[in-house]
């Protein structure tokens, strides 16, 4: 009886360990697997990444910047300035206008010539029917406005 008792505890013990361990035994495997998965998952996004870099960077060649320089005290640009922005709005749908301030006695002057010559330009390229965003960029040189064309 004693004997049908010990090896009944041990068939379980043994058949319960057994088990275990052979689960144990796959886990590492799972574990491989998860990783190559994840390693295969990370080369895809850095391909998927480098992708987006080279359409950002097509875009930003197809971006041209032309600067135009006012005369001193004037609110209005060149007439063959007018041409040329003219003909630059007319071939592309979208543009950016960047007007920097003006010389001026004070930070007043300066802001209200500029003020008035954006207004002077908004009149002037209020024909086209092109996406057209003008804005002030203190950061660039006096008397001088930039144009973006392109995408």
């Amino acid at each position: 009886m004693r004997n049908l008792i010990l090896s009944g505890a041990l068939s379980i013990v043994w058949l319960t360990t057994t088990g275990c361990t052979s689960t144990s035994m796959s886990d590492p495997l799972a574990l491989i697997e998860q990783e190559q998965q994840r390693i295969k998952g990370q080369l895809i996004n850095k391909k998927v990444l480098m992708d987006i870099q080279a359409l950002r960077t097509s875009q930003k060649a197809t971006m041209h910047t032309y600067t135009f320089v006012y005369d001193l005290d004037n609110k209005e640009l060149s007439y063959d300035d007018k041409i040329t922005i003219s003909k630059l709005l007319a071939q592309q749908p979208h543009a950016i206008i960047n007007i920097a301030p003006a010389n001026g006695a004070n930070k007043l002057t300066q802001l209200t010539l500029a003020m008035e010559r954006a207004k002077i330009l908004h009149q002037y390229i209020s024909h086209f029917n092109n996406s057209i965003t003008i804005s002030f960029s203190p950061g660039l040189p006096t008397d001088t406005i930039n144009l973006k064309v392109g995408a």
